[in-house]
């Protein structure tokens, strides 16, 4: 009892504690989710004044109309909003033009400024900032020519003008709101259209007026919490989870003028916990402060909880707490029930030894023939718990007991565990039904090993009828039975990896579906193919791809979660169910994907590390049907829709994935004829030398021109045509196509152009990949200089012995060698120093957001650097805005390509983009400039 007293408070404090923990967790989730929620919300509302400000940025000029036809969309679709203006600077000396303009929009306008709440004449002044066009204009007419030039916050105006970016202005009250509320203005700079912008001094000099948006605080911060339902709804208000209050103070927090939005935590849904016990818990967690930027001026929001201790928090500690009370009462009783009962029970058998002791003496000659048998035979009373009165040597034999060690005790000792399998209860029932009985046993010998018999049970009777004894005897059958359970097991099982194999895997999916449908869980069925496994084979040979599979088998062994089944179907095709964890209702994303990364661990196959990955498909049981072919066959729609996504991924089904697998099949089929028929194209997108401005490289891209679907982009038929093995005849004909158009251009007087085309890891992969490069220079006869091979980090790094091969016979070629879209795959700089290449090229992932996020500016630095101490030459892509430009020219990146320069554009344009290059390096003296559209 003391020991279940000391077990209970444990198990209560360790059950209070994890339940406090998970009240705090939840608690700092769901404020973090709505400071989320709220920053994202209004740097939304934030980049529509950016697009106002844009408006400025793509023409000379913009009329009013166009502002208002502009503007107008964006008031109606955030109603907080009180106003959004375009104010412009005036010299005094214009003053008088500007007033008579406004006075064609309004009569009577004139420059005014705010003398409190009073709209005044502006006093004379050198020079004003005035409001010249104001929307929705019915509710802000009387700020037309407002003067902003002295109303505070121009020191934040400054900075919004020295730096391009939005600048917040503190509360501040607006004639548009009730006088209790104060609101807040976001500004930007607008600039002359078309001026430089590079410097500090130049946005200066360039700086024109602003535009500018009048905001209702409390009304914004509602309006961006409530579509996402984090406000208190009536529907939230009845989750527990939703306890948040939320504070939001404009700069300093703390301080109540400061506050523009309250909303407190809601009240305690449920019961609270009884005094008597409410002691035990500790109060709820302090409040959460977390600060955001809102157009450079910090905001800082303060989440809260109620102090209430509620009893759904805290059902399961003080269940436990009730239960351990009760099972330490329940389990002292039982322990003494059981040692009397035990007392009694050994006193019995000793009592009953003794006199079949003294019956055996008048029973030697059927004893001695007994033993000599060389079946098992055990005699046991008819009484309670059926005790062993006597066993041959045969059964000492066979079961490793000795017959003291037996007699006396139940014969269950030889099922162990194992008392539930069906002939046990077979033998029982004869026995309570005092009749003969036949089973088949699973026994177990004293050392734990199993073996079978074939048990026949008679009862024994005396001269009144009365069954007194039972007589069992036991033929051992376990030779016969391994013979039949190998024949099973080869039937159900793979020969290679030793899984269940489809007919074993419809079996048990049969029996799992029932169990799911009963207990009212959910259950997933999982398609799972290795990627790119046929490529894989090909490089590693049969052998080898036995023991990929082998070891593809373990590994998903090992990572199965608790429950699940796993089945290999054939060749690289595996299956597998899988069930929710204990309490939930559905299995979890994360168990799939756990298996996908056990696959994408690197392995080493005979002294080579390999790369591996696979697609996943799941049908949902009973979402998506409750046979176990429908689930099945739908898991593979959906697994082939992985592979469609570029594979290492896994996809639930859907209805739109079997119409989608066939348009699949038909854009296979048409692909397969498209080479045939000329429809594959090739598009050429410029690589420009930051330094000179000049053109100097055309990379090939392939596009296809179908006379049905119309133009298909690469990313839909690229990835189908590695799968299909199609991308070997394609990546032929791109290399030998673009090979002969560089050799038409050179012939034209452009010796200095290279061309790039890119290489798949499937034509890597090919044992006369290097032959066939080399037989299109000699076809074409275009120096190998003039050619560049792009080769991506995948296909380098899938067999890297072998890329390292390849390379070093394509260096001896005399082509040029890139790794592109560098950074994004898994290539060490131990394996870098031994690859061949002349260029590293940076791919557009990081160059898109260079200029604003601070990791992607520091890779790209690092690749240049990098690219530098190797002697290596560094391409960026998609290189789209001036800031990005400048950027990657300062930090001494040579060559780049992108839109900002050019789109591609197929041959026949290319001599236009050349000769627009040409003259701007000649007008701009060598100056980056787009050579076309």
């Amino acid at each position: 009892m003391l020991c279940g007293l000391g077990l209970t408070a444990l198990l209560f404090a360790g059950i209070c504690r994890l339940e406090q923990d998970r009240i705090v967790l939840t608690f700092t989730q769901r404020a973090h989710v709505r400071v989320f929620a709220l920053s994202e919300g209004i740097n939304n509302v934030i980049d529509s004044l950016r697009s106002v400000n844009q408006l400025y940025v793509s023409q000379p000029s913009v009329s009013r109309e166009e502002f208002r036809r502009f503007v107008e969309p964006l008031t109606v679709r955030y109603p907080f909003v009180v106003g959004i203006s375009y104010l412009r600077f005036v010299d005094d000396a214009d003053r008088p033009a500007m007033e008579a303009a406004l006075r064609q929009v309004l009569p009577g306008a004139r420059i005014t400024e705010l003398h409190g709440n009073m709209l005044m004449p502006a006093a004379r002044r050198p020079r004003y900032r005035v409001i010249e066009y104001v929307e929705p204009f019915a509710a802000n007419a009387a700020t037309l020519g407002l003067d902003t030039m002295f109303s505070g916050d121009e020191a934040n105006r400054q900075r919004a003008y020295d730096t391009g970016q939005p600048a917040g202005s503190s509360l501040t009250p607006l004639a548009q709101l009730p006088e209790t509320l104060s609101g807040m203005v976001v500004s930007m700079p607008v600039y002359r259209f078309g001026a430089p912008l590079g410097s500090v001094a130049e946005r200066r000099a360039a700086l024109v007026g602003e535009t500018s948006v009048a905001i209702d605080p409390g009304a914004m911060v509602e309006h961006v919490l409530q579509p996402s339902g984090l406000p208190h709804t009536p529907q939230a208000r009845g989750k527990r989870l939703q306890r948040v209050g939320l504070h939001v103070y404009a700069d300093v927090p703390d301080i109540p003028r400061n506050l523009v939005y309250y909303t407190p935590p809601p009240e305690l849904d449920q019961r609270a916990v009884p005094p008597p016990l409410s002691w035990l818990y500790p109060r709820p967690p302090a409040p959460l402060k977390v600060s955001i930027d809102v157009a450079g001026r910090p905001w800082h929001v303060v989440a809260e909880m109620d102090d209430a201790v509620g009893l759904s928090d805290h059902l399961a500690s003080l269940s436990a707490l009730v239960l351990g009370l009760v099972m330490t009462l329940l389990g002292a009783a039982w322990v003494r029930t059981l040692a009397t009962r035990n007392r009694t029970i050994r006193d019995q058998v000793e009592e009953r030894t003794a006199q079949l002791a003294e019956a055996n003496r008048s029973l030697l000659l059927r004893d001695r023939a007994i033993e000599s048998s060389t079946n098992t035979i055990m005699i046991v009373e008819a009484g309670p718990g059926n005790p062993i009165v006597y066993v041959n040597p045969a059964f000492e034999h066979q079961t490793g007991y000795t017959r003291d060690e037996v007699l006396g005790k139940s014969p269950r000792l030889l099922y162990r565990d194992d008392v539930g399998q069906a002939g046990a209860q077979t033998i029982r029932a004869a026995v309570r039904e005092q009749r003969d009985g036949h089973a088949v046993l699973r026994n177990y010998r004293k050392d734990g090993t199993l073996f079978w018999v074939e048990t026949y049970v008679s009862p024994v009777r005396d001269e009144r009828g009365v069954v007194t004894h039972f007589v069992s005897v036991h033929y051992d059958i376990t030779a016969m039975k391994a013979y039949e359970t190998e024949l099973h097991h080869q039937s159900t099982h793979d020969a290679l990896t030793g899984l269940p194999n489809r007919q074993l895997l419809h079996e048990r999916l049969h029996e799992a579906i029932s169990r799911s449908m009963q207990d009212g869980h959910g259950l997933w069925v999982v398609s799972l193919d290795l990627d790119r496994f046929k490529f894989t084979n090909s490089r590693v040979g049969h052998r080898g791809g036995d023991r990929l599979l082998q070891i593809v088998a373990d590994r998903l062994q090992e990572a199965l979660p608790p429950g699940g089944a796993l089945a290999r179907l054939g060749g690289d095709e595996f299956a597998l169910t899988l069930l929710p964890d204990p309490g939930a209702r559905q299995p979890r994303p994360e168990q799939v994907q756990r298996l996908l990364a056990a696959l994408a661990a690197p392995l080493v196959l005979d002294d080579k590390e390999q790369f591996i990955s696979g697609s996943a498909g799941v049908a949902v049981c009973p979402d998506d049907g409750t046979d176990a072919a429908v689930l099945m066959e739908r898991a593979d729609i959906a697994m082939f829709r992985a592979k469609e996504m570029g594979g290492n991924n896994y996809q639930f089904y859907t209805s739109a994935m079997r119409e989608r697998l066939g348009e699949r099949v038909q854009m296979e089929t048409a692909m397969r004829r498209a080479l045939d028929r000329r429809e594959f194209v090739l598009y050429y997108q410029p690589q420009v030398d930051i330094a000179s401005g000049r053109i100097v490289a055309m990379e090939a891209l392939v596009r296809w021109q179908h006379p049905e679907m119309g133009m298909v982009a690469p990313a839909r038929f690229i990835p189908l045509a590695e799968e299909t093995g199609m991308i070997l005849p394609l990546g032929a004909w791109v290399l030998e196509s673009a090979c002969r158009q560089l050799v038409e251009w050179q012939r034209e007087g452009r010796d200095y152009l290279r061309v790039a085309v890119n290489v798949s890891a499937r034509q890597m992969a090919e044992q006369d990949f290097v032959q066939s490069v080399a037989r299109v220079l000699d076809e074409t006869g275009l120096d190998p200089a003039s050619l560049e091979l792009e080769l991506t980090e995948s296909a380098v790094m899938n067999d890297v012995e072998h890329a390292i091969e390849v390379m070093s016979d394509l260096k001896a070629l005399g082509v040029k060698l890139a790794i592109d879209d560098f950074g994004t795959g898994y290539s060490s700089l131990a394996h870098l120093k031994r690859f061949a290449v002349d260029v590293l090229k940076i791919d557009q992932a990081f160059v898109r957001d260079l200029t604003i996020d601070p990791d992607d500016a520091a890779i790209v630095t690092t690749i240049i650097a990098l690219a530098a101490n190797l002697n290596l030459q560094v391409i960026s892509e998609g290189v789209e805005t001036l800031d990005q430009l400048s950027f990657l020219r300062e930090h001494g990146c040579s060559q780049m390509q992108g839109y900002y320069f050019s789109r591609p554009v197929p041959a026949t344009a290319i001599a236009t983009v050349l000769e627009e290059n040409e003259a701007q390096v000649v007008a701009g003296n060598g100056a980056p400039l787009g050579v076309g559209t």
